[in-house]
């Protein structure tokens, strides 16, 4: 199979084309995989709606029953409730480290032991989160520690 990537302006709509021989199980797989993992996002801030992509997303967080999401310089209000946004995240890379956070597994720098057996992760934004020790077994699976 031929794999070709071309880069566009910003202006243009992004779009895949898929040629294939006949439409079987795995062009299908294929296709709903792309578009699971195409899925936006809308972040709130004042009186504008951001467009925005989970790769963006470094974590999303429950503060005062808000959710907020957090992108590399900027936060956002989400209209999206914590649990909703666990469902729409399955499959991309994201992780429940506490009641009120989904942390994005592909921003963490580093995790390393806290106090009272928790986990602080360092995100590529130079912020530090923390994995409350209900979620550390869990972690410590995924990373392979």
């Amino acid at each position: 199979m031929k794999v070709s990537i071309q880069e566009i302006n910003r202006e243009l709509e992004e779009e895949i084309i898929i040629r294939c021989h006949e439409v079987n199980d795995d062009i299908l797989k294929l296709i709903n995989t792309l578009k699971r993992d195409s899925s936006i996002l809308l972040g709130y801030d004042e009186d504008k709606i951001h467009r925005l992509r989970f790769t963006d997303v470094y974590y999303f967080e429950t503060v005062d029953n808000k959710v907020f999401i957090y992108c590399k310089n900027k936060v956002f209000q989400s209209k999206e409730k914590l649990y909703a946004l666990e469902e729409m995240c399955q499959g991309k890379n994201f992780f429940r480290a506490s009641k009120s956070m989904i942390i994005n597994l592909t921003k963490i720098s580093f995790v390393r032991p806290s106090i009272s057996r928790r986990f602080e992760a360092k995100l590529d934004n130079g912020e530090i989160v923390s994995v409350s020790r209900q979620y550390v077994p869990a972690l410590k699976k995924i990373l392979g520690l």
